[in-house]
């Protein structure tokens, strides 16, 4: 999973191997064995391929489908399980004219 997800960062960033093998300190035929799932990166390069493409190790890894950003100015809600679908449409609708009246001012 790892190499087809850094083969399309990496092409999506317009990089080459060497760019990309540069920028986390490894050497290209490393970034190519990632790229082709014959060797994992290391946990530290890991973290350095995270770190350049501001996504998650979770995004990485396979676990999530979603480039969530390591970086954001945006803040997350962990909301209660036991919300109803009522309560939050009433919490994003109070979270929109929050954001209508920041844009007011």
């Amino acid at each position: 999973m790892i190499g087809e997800r850094l083969k399309k960062l990496r092409i999506d960033g317009k990089l080459t191997q060497d760019d990309l093998a540069t920028i986390i300190g490894v050497n290209k035929s490393a970034v190519s064995h990632y790229e082709t799932n014959k060797d994992d990166p290391s946990d530290k390069i890991k973290v350095e391929i995270a770190r350049y493409f501001n996504i998650s190790l979770d995004y990485l890894l396979g676990l999530i489908d979603v480039q969530v950003p390591i970086y954001t100015e945006n803040i997350f809600l962990r909301l209660p399980q036991s919300m109803c679908q009522k309560e939050k449409r009433i919490l994003s609708e109070f979270l929109s004219f929050i954001e209508y009246k920041r844009n007011k001012i």
